[in-house]
């Protein structure tokens, strides 16, 4: 498997240009191998999304160069891989978690679209930062699904005993 490292620096002031940088990569779920060296698995998504952290950061005054290239040791590779994939499994289980209290919300009458909402945007960004595909990422959709199923039933009830209650 290939790597593809953005290695740059980039002023202290403007903050509002390293922040934004920050940001980005953290969207994107790249692992910072030390400071100011971040690492994605090698695809032409995030390559061409580096290429364009690589232009910000020029843009805004600072240094930046992309490198592609493969840890040294298969281990050394193992725990790259294992570092995303924990990063992501931890994110899942959040998104699990609180998938389950929405779903006991919504089944004792609650209102959890708003939050539901939330949650599902999450996963979708988690998603995307998927790289390794973990298997909680099905369990994850899962719990989702069935909260809002179980949001549909009681927003589906609420309805019905607000008109009852009109007449």
């Amino acid at each position: 498997m290939r790597w593809v490292l953005l290695v740059y620096r980039i002023p202290r002031e403007p903050s509002r240009h390293r922040v934004a940088v920050w940001r980005k990569l953290r969207d994107l779920g790249a692992l910072y191998l030390q400071d100011g060296v971040a690492a994605l698995p090698e695809d032409a998504v995030t390559r061409e999304q580096m290429e364009w952290l690589q232009l910000s950061v020029r843009e805004a005054g600072g240094e930046a160069t992309l490198w592609e290239g493969r840890p040294g040791t298969v281990a050394e590779e193992a725990e790259l891989v294992e570092t995303f994939r924990s990063s992501r499994e931890k994110a899942y289980r959040a998104i699990i978690a609180g998938a389950e209290r929405l779903r006991r919300k919504a089944q004792m009458g609650g209102s959890v679209l708003e939050q539901l909402g939330k949650l599902e945007r999450g996963f979708r960004a988690e998603r995307r930062r998927d790289y390794f595909r973990s298997p909680l990422r099905l369990q994850a959709a899962e719990a989702l699904r069935a909260a809002r199923e179980a949001a549909r039933v009681s927003e589906g009830s609420a309805g019905t005993f607000g008109t009852e209650g009109r007449r």
